[in-house]
């Protein structure tokens, strides 16, 4: 399970509202158009990270027999805008056999991966990711 926290869309809100702004403020009345937003370059090198790979149409992750963790953490750091990963699971996870996952997008890929292990991961906009295990609501009572 892949979580967004609620906070990603508290902040698209507030930009989204400073740009509406900006255009009903007074001095720009006049102007015939918007000013331009200008997204800061972390964002702008993580929206670039998997554009290649939406082009092509298939996201491929090659999986060796051995630990998960490094695997997993170089698929994420590379598909995702990520630099810092905080592993709350066991490092003793392997994976059995050589393996070659493909869907459509990293997300999904992500996906069939992490199911299996009941693991969740969680993506924060200061470029860093949690994984943990997944709780269901009634395992968490």
């Amino acid at each position: 399970m892949v979580y967004q926290p609620c906070r990603t869309m508290v902040q698209q809100c507030v930009i989204a509202s400073s740009l509406a702004l900006s255009c009903l403020w007074s001095t720009s009345i006049l102007a015939r158009t918007c000013p331009v937003y200008n997204f800061s370059e972390s964002v702008m090198q993580g929206a670039t990270l998997s554009a290649p790979n939406r082009r092509v149409g298939t996201v491929t992750l090659e999986l060796e027999k051995g630990l998960l963790q490094p695997q997993l953490e170089a698929f994420i750091t590379t598909q995702f805008p990520v630099d810092t990963i905080d592993w709350r699971v066991s490092p003793h996870y392997q994976w059995p056999a050589t393996f070659t996952l493909q869907a459509p997008n990293a997300q999904e890929v992500l996906e069939r991966l992490i199911t299996p292990y009941q693991f969740a991961v969680t993506f924060y906009a200061n470029r860093s990711a949690v994984i943990s295990y997944r709780y269901s609501s009634s395992e968490a009572l």
